[in-house]
């Protein structure tokens, strides 16, 4: 959605404080804060998930080799 004469948007708030960025790069910002995904998904949930697996597997290791905690 454009602006209106007089009105500054959120992009352009953030390309204020970081002109080095590009629109791409203002808008993806944007879309992490909101909690928005992009086309890789939700990286936090997949995230967690591969930190899950990868606990688990090395659980798994730990068991196979006689290790208890």
């Amino acid at each position: 959605m454009a602006s209106s004469i007089g009105e500054v948007t959120a992009k352009e708030k953030v390309l204020e404080r970081a002109p080095q960025w590009s629109e791409d790069q203002a808008e993806r910002a944007l879309r992490a804060a909101e909690g928005g995904f992009d086309e890789w998904g939700d990286i936090r949930a997949q995230t967690q998930a591969l930190a899950e697996q990868a606990e688990e597997r090395l659980q798994a290791r730990e068991r196979a080799a006689g290790e208890t905690w």
